[in-house]
């Protein structure tokens, strides 16, 4: 008898012990809920996760970015700076509060978190990209076009760091180089419209009207109401 009450209880021991989840697994059914695009049930396990530990650095960070895909990029940044006072290296934390302080127009900042990541994970093509968003945004186009180099040079497929360097390129003058990189977006996405537009505009504005006005009709073709617009403006 007194062998099956001890089997029982160490049975019972075993449930309770199982059945309550520790801040680990919570935070993996949060990460599975987010994937699922199901945020209040993944802030749900992040707050349980956080009720059992304060200071559990991952579930902070992956609260702040749920946040910061929810828009709220002030609360967003508040919790990446628990992260951050948690842990200094952190990559997600700093490349997350960039985002938010990005979002928020705070552009010096936001370079300043990507800096950081970019020491941290100096691999990472779309730190190199959104710093460049950055600094573009600051007209500081040189040094733009630098970080998106860099990200070409992580990732050679990446269409938009291709665009937006076409973009600063022919701000800064550079027209060989602008419509050698929107030919590059068009070779790897040709349903990129914006490219066709970017690149006839510098092909008129350097006076190949011909060449832009058939870049034009491919792009009108291509369901570009801008284009169409601009064949009548200019072509006509």
């Amino acid at each position: 008898m007194k062998k099956t009450l001890l089997v029982l209880s160490f049975s019972l021991f075993i449930h309770l012990l199982f059945s309550q989840n520790n801040p680990s697994e919570y935070l993996l059914s949060a990460t599975v809920n987010d994937s699922l695009k199901d945020y209040p049930a993944a802030k749900h396990d992040l707050d349980n996760a956080l009720q059992l530990n304060p200071d559990f650095d991952s579930a902070l960070c992956l609260l702040g970015n749920i946040t910061l895909k929810e828009g709220s990029y002030k609360d967003a940044i508040k919790l990446f700076d628990k992260v951050v006072k948690l842990n200094q290296n952190y990559f997600e934390a700093f490349y997350g509060r960039a985002s938010a302080k990005a979002q928020l127009k705070d552009y010096s900042g936001a370079i300043k978190d990507y800096s950081k990541a970019i020491l941290l994970n100096s691999n990472h093509a779309k730190s190199y990209y959104n710093r460049a968003l950055a600094k573009g945004y600051l007209e500081d186009y040189p040094a733009a076009i630098l970080d998106l180099n860099k990200a070409i040079g992580l990732d050679a497929k990446y269409v938009t760091a291709y665009y937006s360097r076409a973009f600063w390129e022919d701000i800064s003058g550079n027209y060989d180089d602008a419509v050698k990189d929107y030919k590059k977006v068009i070779e790897l996405d040709a349903t990129y419209r914006e490219a066709y537009t970017g690149m006839a505009t510098a092909m008129y504005q350097h006076g190949d009207k011909t060449q832009a006005c058939e870049v034009l009709k491919t792009a009108a073709e291509k369901g570009s109401i801008m284009a169409e617009e601009l064949i009548n403006k200019l072509c006509n």
